[in-house]
């Protein structure tokens, strides 16, 4: 018999036990603080015709989509994102947004990417975002409640970065290059990972004059406080880009109203973003001691549902990948200890306690305790070695010695200390003991 090599595709990973375990602790936490702002729960297909996806990300994103070709001719693809199946949904169903739509999802998306640390190319997006406002309040929502996010994890060295396109928009007029506005944001997102030297280097090779490059980097340059930054921005380009700089005031007012700490955010002017729907405001997350880029991006987006309906709808919102956001609290040890959800192994001495064993069994469960039993009595070397590595904390143990005196034994599988207690009770004792834990 010719056995088939197990594999699996570089970029695509199991998920074992203990990482679902992991992942469920963080969603369940995401969904809680989503609620918290309002967001309803919404899941698309994964699988979209592959012209509701193109013409949206720009050149480089649009490469790294999976198509489907089928043999009717229709073409469909593997979802990039979820903000671009959003904004399908709401074209199909416009009554949802009355006078507003806000909603988070929390589902799979691939793109063909060189894979690295942070990066695959099957991942769980997050997204939260505000559909049919135009007003700067829903911006500093969105980004309130990422603030609220990182600091419920435990991070502490993060920073928000924020920009707005228009910002963007105006600085390309002032450098007298308006009509290469793609091309210039898609190189000064790569500011960070590939240097101002490199940068340069591409804006050349775009046709970008090392004058209008010099005015670029004027304004992607300027650093300081918030209000510095606004103002030396209106010195340089408030002419072309007042509109930009306007809606950043109001963004960090409305910041400041939430009480946002306004040392876990920075204005900066080179922020770009790399997709080309974005039309103000934009901002991502970089968590300074992981090492891992940006872990959150977002902006606003007003006119991307305009394309399937003819007519803008005002929207914002932010989107991250759980895998990243994951690694980064692995990296400095913000994961709880999440082996396991079972809390009680039940131990019959022998197979004949088996059936009185689960008697005690059903008891637990029903008071609500996650509790598995070991059907295969041979010895407890064995069973508390299951249990340990699995990392169980409680072990019930039903032997004859003790239920002849109407006992249970409860075993600490840490400290191996070992309790016995009346039958009548052993489920209080139970509870008692993990909320001790």
């Amino acid at each position: 018999m010719e056995f088939i090599k197990p594999r699996i595709y570089s970029g695509l990973r199991d998920r074992l036990p203990e990482q679902m375990n992991y992942r469920g602790f963080v969603v369940s936490k995401l969904q809680s603080l989503f609620e918290k702002y309002g967001f309803e729960p919404l899941e698309t297909p994964a699988m979209e015709f592959y012209d509701i996806l193109t013409g949206k990300y720009g050149e480089e994103a649009e490469n790294l989509i999976y198509r489907l070709d089928y043999r009717d001719g229709r073409t469909l693809a593997l979802r990039y994102d979820l903000t671009v199946p959003l904004s399908r949904v709401i074209a199909m169903n416009a009554e949802l947004v009355r006078p507003i739509f806000k909603r988070y999802q929390i589902q799979q998306v691939w793109r063909g990417e060189r894979p690295q640390r942070g990066r695959y190319r099957e991942f769980t997006q997050c997204d939260i975002d505000a559909i049919g406002s135009a007003s700067m309040l829903h911006d500093a929502e969105i980004i309130a409640a990422i603030y609220e996010m990182m600091i419920g994890f435990g991070f502490h060295q993060f920073e928000i970065l924020i920009n707005n396109r228009k910002i963007l928009d105006g600085m390309v007029k002032y450098a007298g290059v308006d009509d290469k506005l793609k091309e210039v944001c898609r190189s000064i997102d790569k500011l960070e990972k590939i240097g101002s030297d490199q940068v340069r280097q591409e804006l050349a090779k775009s046709d970008v004059s090392v004058q209008s490059i010099g005015k670029i980097f004027a304004v992607i340059e300027i650093d300081g406080n918030h209000e510095t930054v606004l103002a030396d921005l209106e010195k340089i380009i408030g002419d072309v880009a007042q509109e930009g700089v306007d809606e950043l005031r109001e963004v960090r007012s409305y910041l400041s109203k939430l009480g946002i700490d306004e040392g876990c955010y920075r204005f900066d002017p080179a922020l770009a973003r790399g997709l080309d729907y974005y039309t103000g405001p934009v901002f991502e997350v970089v968590v300074k001691d992981a090492s891992i880029g940006s872990v959150v991006g977002g902006g606003r987006w007003d006119t991307l549902i305009g394309q399937y309906t003819g007519n803008n709808v005002p929207a914002v919102g932010t989107s991250f990948g759980l895998e990243r956001l994951i690694d980064s609290m692995e990296k400095l040890n913000l994961l709880p200890q999440i082996r396991t959800k079972t809390q009680v192994l039940v131990v019959p001495f022998n197979t004949e306690l088996i059936s009185q064993s689960l008697s005690f069994l059903a008891e637990l469960r029903s008071a609500g305790v996650n509790s598995e039993i070991y059907g295969e009595p041979k010895s407890f070397r064995q069973t508390f070695g299951y249990a340990s590595r699995k990392g169980i904390p409680l072990a019930l143990v039903v032997a004859p010695d003790e239920l002849a005196n109407g006992q249970l034994a409860i075993r600490n599988m840490e400290t191996r200390d070992q309790v016995v207690c009346s039958v009548d009770c052993f489920v209080e004792k139970v509870q008692k003991m993990l909320a001790e834990l």
